[in-house]
């Protein structure tokens, strides 16, 4: 069984269309976790429009207290599935078989943890779509064996819960604590896959300044996040 976790704040608008997408996965042997943060629009309440009592759990953040890594070992800790899958309130499943793909890549047991690069979807701005045909090219389905820039996102990634109970994700981060649990655990040999298959879409609606911008800010705090992680690290961050 996995466990989807979802952290939501006022999120009850998107909330109704990304559940029908769940609910018509073809893997159901899934619990749902909603991670509230405060909500004041009912968003913990959605999902039992679509999902029995026995299939959900609901943990409320304390007022205050939302913090990227908190919420996500928050809702890992409440999780009863063997995989913890991340999915973001705003994303939506490409496909019916979103989930039974990414779990797919979990039979060789060295596989840690499964992400895919984003889809802007059909409601992209035009920098964001032409992105996203950059990123079809150049991201294929890949097995990492060492660490890099932009591994794992929780805006959609699966990760193991018996290493998440090894490494939980570091709370001393504002944010890229997918990246740090990543890079610890790509140096101790285990791999992570990106699989296009698993993709979802996601769109913040950005120019092209917008998307330049964007990603000079998670440059900076995805190196940051390394080099606090290992301080001799600069060389791998940067090999592809």
């Amino acid at each position: 069984m996995s466990s989807i976790i979802i952290r939501v704040k006022d999120e009850a608008q998107n909330l109704r269309k990304l559940f029908p997408l769940l609910k018509n996965q073809t893997d159901q042997s899934f619990e749902i976790v909603i991670v509230n943060d405060n909500s004041t629009d009912g968003s913990e309440k959605v999902v039992f429009d679509f999902f029995p009592k026995n299939r959900v759990k609901i943990v409320n953040i304390p007022k205050g207290k939302f913090a990227y890594p908190y919420a996500c070992n928050l809702g890992a800790k409440n999780a009863s599935g063997e995989f913890l899958v991340y999915i973001s309130a705003h994303s939506y499943p490409i496909s019916k078989s979103w989930l039974s793909d990414g779990l797919k890549n979990f039979d060789n047991p060295k596989v840690a943890g499964v992400f895919a690069y984003p889809l802007s979807g059909p409601r992209g701005t035009r920098a964001e779509k032409i992105l996203d045909i950059t990123n079809k090219l150049r991201f294929k389905w890949r097995t990492y064996k060492k660490p890099r820039l932009g591994l794992m996102g929780n805006t959609n990634a699966i990760y193991r819960k018996d290493l998440w109970e090894e490494h939980k994700f570091d709370e001393g981060l504002i944010e890229s604590e997918d990246s740090e649990w990543a890079y610890h655990i790509l140096k101790n040999s285990y791999y992570i896959v990106h699989d296009p298959r698993f993709a979802v879409f996601h769109s913040h609606h950005l120019s092209f300044v917008g998307l330049i911008g964007r990603k000079i800010d998670w440059i900076r705090e995805e190196r940051k996040t390394l080099r606090k992680s290992e301080k001799t690290f600069l060389g791998a961050i940067f090999r592809f």
